[in-house]
């Protein structure tokens, strides 16, 4: 598995290569920040990033290995040793057999993405993307499955909301290390407070037909709760690490994460890696599907970002007429466009409809793909992406390039109710013969096939055939 994991790394373009510490070239102090010294990390071409460096050291241990004395366990096979001279000993660390993707513990730049039928929630009349959607027609099949978990890496989260609370298993704040990832200060509709996370959260999973709030997209689907995002803007590199060890460790099937780093810079590759890692060893092997939103600078993602990772699903954002945001980035890193869910919940059991950016569209993503693990929970990451993008609707706005993709939308809006034609087919139809089943059908590389299995492959070769009859 290790050595799979480092081939798929080695297969990413040379300018997305993540940030790596070289012991041979160490980065140069240049100065202070919030008391934090900043050195210069060299990355391609000249290319620099000037990151704050905490007091420590992440690295990972092969397996079978011991980790150094005094080293502090982040979970799976990753670790963080304490230091007062963070590069000195990185390159010590760096020099020992059995270790791993050593990097100081730098802080990162990074911050939340967003801005602010079946069922009869007080506010599921308000919910526009529902309706656009038409995710009553899925709900009506199922409302998901609390086998399915849904981790959802953020800002803190009200876990006691009366919309969440039910939903919650395996609560964690990455930033202090505990299980409570709950907003530190009382919140309420009167009460200015920390509000993404728990807004993300009821995007995709609040409950459904509970007399509260809204309904999130998968309303039977279990979250896991992961505080990752602190209040001042810096966030250690242990402590995303941490967030997404918890994640694999919890079974998690779906990750998502509406956040990003403030500045363009290279992913460090502890980060890299643990992301890479949950894609294809997260639960029990099969695979966690992880989600980024793009972002809401209304600006091209760079290939080093953490968006443009080979193993993330990257989500831009549409209006309630399907056009996109004029905010969401873009580029060839957008794999899908979703509605950005513009009413969710907050801390203390309120309701905000101010809601929005990149933030809110990745949610509507990730709870689509835990409704679909629901119906099929032997889907790999790689079969469950396959699905969302290779029926995703392509845009009569912009139209796709010779690959059937564009910047904007990616492969194109996410369509709920492809996916369920496709899950449950209409008719009795077969795949063979079909001539939807070529990579060329779906574009350059093998997109959006890639990695999918032939199972998958077939379902989504009948859909084709029906859109090309169409």
């Amino acid at each position: 598995m290790v050595v799979a994991m480092l081939a798929l790394l080695a297969w990413v373009p040379a300018d997305a290569a993540p940030l790596r510490f070289d012991p041979a070239s160490p980065p140069e102090r240049v100065g202070v920040r919030a008391g934090r010294p900043v050195y210069r990390f060299a990355h391609l071409e000249g290319r620099v990033v000037d990151l704050a460096v905490s007091d420590g050291v992440v690295f990972r241990v092969a397996p079978g290995m011991p980790a150094p004395p005094g080293a502090v366990f982040l979970g799976g096979r990753s670790w963080r040793l304490p230091s007062a001279s963070p590069i000195v000993t990185a390159q010590a660390l760096a020099a020992r057999a059995g270790i791993h993707g050593v990097f100081p513990d730098v802080l990162l730049p990074q911050a939340p993405a967003g801005g602010e039928g079946v069922y009869d929630d007080p506010s599921r009349g308000s919910q526009w993307w529902v309706d656009r959607l038409s995710m009553d027609r899925l709900w009506a099949v199922s409302p998901g499955d609390p086998d399915v978990r849904v981790a959802v890496i953020d800002s803190a989260i009200d876990i006691g909301h009366p919309d969440l609370a039910d939903a919650v298993t395996a609560p964690y704040d990455a930033i202090d290390d505990d299980e409570d990832p709950s907003p530190a200060a009382p919140c309420g509709p009167e009460l200015a407070c920390d509000l993404h996370g728990t807004a993300v959260s009821g995007a995709a999973l609040a409950r459904g037909g509970n007399e509260v709030g809204i309904v999130g997209m998968c309303p039977a689907c279990t979250l896991v709760p992961i505080r990752l995002l602190g209040e001042d803007g810096d966030t250690p590199l242990s402590a995303d690490v941490r967030a997404f060890e918890h994640a694999i460790a919890a079974g998690a099937g779906v990750i998502n994460n509406s956040w990003g780093f403030t500045e363009s810079i290279p992913v460090p590759e502890p980060l890299a890696e643990v992301i890479a890692r949950a894609s294809i060893e997260g639960r029990g092997g099969l695979g966690a599907l992880v989600v980024f939103a793009a972002g809401n600078d209304d600006r091209r993602i760079r290939p080093i970002e953490l968006a443009a990772l080979e193993d993330v699903l990257c989500v831009s954002a549409t209006d309630s007429y399907g056009y996109p945001t004029n905010y969401t980035n873009a580029g060839p890193a957008v794999d899908v466009a979703a509605p950005s869910a513009t009413v969710s919940v907050v801390p203390g059991g309120g309701v905000t409809t101010t809601f929005g950016g990149t933030s809110a569209a990745a949610p509507v993503v990730s709870g689509l793909a835990g409704w679909v693990l629901a119906q099929d929970p032997t889907l790999t990451a790689a079969d469950l992406r396959a699905l969302i993008e290779g029926t995703a609707a392509p845009s009569a706005s912009v139209p796709p390039d010779a690959d059937g993709r564009n910047d904007v939308y990616g492969w194109g809006v996410i369509d709920p109710v492809g996916i369920l034609e496709t899950l449950y087919p209409p008719d009795a139809e077969a795949a063979a013969g079909c001539a939807c089943a070529t990579s060329a059908d779906w574009g350059g590389g093998g997109h959006p096939l890639r990695n999918a299995s032939p199972a998958v492959v077939a379902l989504l070769a009948v859909r084709c055939a029906r859109r090309r009859r169409a």
